[in-house]
């Protein structure tokens, strides 16, 4: 995946999953994931906006970044998206650079602290 190898070249560790039940197997596994970027609609028994409230539930220190190119779901979420969206096409260093705001916030930061 060429977003994910664009992440790589930035520095980031990246996990890739096919599904969200697979990001979630690797979350359950122990990994420690910052932040999940997932398009919306992904194979499996459920799709990214599923997978992000899954993971605030269970792992509300990861965030969740989603995008789509779908029109009816880009619309639906304009309408009140509780999570940063990046319609696509997008730039893949817009995205890193959301990544990096996320890692770089001193509230989230001191959250994670002992």
């Amino acid at each position: 995946m060429a977003t994910a190898d664009h992440f790589r070249s930035k520095g980031y560790r990246v996990i890739e999953a096919e599904t969200a039940d697979e990001a979630a197997l690797v979350m359950q596994a122990g990994e420690a994931i910052d932040v999940v970027f997932a398009d919306v609609q992904l194979p499996g028994s459920m799709g990214g906006l599923s997978l992000a409230v899954w993971i605030h539930t269970h792992f509300p220190d990861t965030e969740v970044i989603l995008t789509s190119g779908n029109a009816t779901v880009l619309e639906n979420l304009r309408s009140g998206a509780a999570v940063p969206f990046v319609s696509k096409p997008y730039d893949p260093d817009q995205v890193a650079g959301h990544i990096m705001a996320i890692l770089a916030d001193p509230a989230r930061n001191r959250s994670r602290r002992p």
